[in-house]
């Protein structure tokens, strides 16, 4: 049937009357109906991008084209903005070895996912970084602490620290505190509840500083015999320049 009717008045003689259809009601539904199917489509369509790793692989192209062992451990940005403007940077972690047969907390460039880049570098008789130019850096450490058991510290908490501190000769090679944290485990309070459980805690610290060509940075603790080993490379200090 045509959108338009023509009728004929019989009473009033040839006159003719116009009757118009009323439009369909399901064409406004039809029309809901192709959208939604496309944005369905759209939403699949990205769904499988990001499953095959379309967009993954960009944001990783930085860290792996150049060929940096960068650690997973320093953040993303400094990562790729380190690899993108070659400033000077570093990334050492805790030697299991020297450690167990020192005591003490030492620093390694020698291992993966140890690194070195433009200039900066490791004093191993300081045990220390070295800045190689005068400028701002930003300088992270990160230490893991394990415990067996609350048992032995009955009656006062274990104090846990980590300091960053800095050697300079505008100091006379006297050295300067830049951070410390102290975090207090196996309380007194709370050593009735459950002191026989394992325990674990972790200290990060970063910051930036401006430090001089020839400074040495240094990252320590009084309780190095707590420190956990079970994740090699998550013991970790470095420092990257910004300017």
């Amino acid at each position: 049937m045509s959108s338009e009717q023509l009728v004929y008045d019989v009473e009033k003689g040839s006159n003719v009357i116009v009757v118009r259809d009323p439009p369909r009601k399901d064409s406004h539904w039809k029309c809901l109906s192709i959208c939604s199917f496309l944005l369905l489509i759209g939403a699949v369509t990205v769904f499988t991008l990001l499953q095959f790793g379309a967009f993954g692989s960009l944001t990783n192209q930085d860290s792996k084209g150049n060929g940096i062992p960068f650690s997973e451990g320093m953040p993303q940005t400094l990562r790729v903005r380190a690899a993108a403007s070659g400033k000077p940077a570093i990334h050492a972690i805790a030697s299991r070895t020297e450690h167990n047969h020192n005591k003490k907390l030492v620093w390694t460039t020698s291992l993966i996912p140890a690194m070195t880049r433009n200039g900066m570098e490791l004093d191993k008789k300081e045990n220390a970084l070295v800045v190689p130019s005068t400028g701002l850096y930003f300088v992270y450490s990160q230490l893991l602490f394990h415990g067996g058991s609350c048992q032995e510290h009955t009656e006062e908490s274990l104090l846990l620290t980590h300091t960053i501190s800095s050697m300079s000769r505008e100091f006379n090679g006297g050295k300067v505190e830049l951070m410390k944290s102290i975090k207090s485990v196996c309380e007194s309070n709370n050593v009735s509840q459950g002191q026989n459980k394992l325990w674990f805690e972790s200290i990060y610290q970063g910051g930036v500083f401006l430090l001089q060509e020839g400074d040495k940075l240094l990252s320590d603790t009084e309780s190095a015999k707590y420190l956990n080993w079970d994740q090699e490379g998550q013991v970790y200090f470095g420092a990257i320049a910004l300017d």
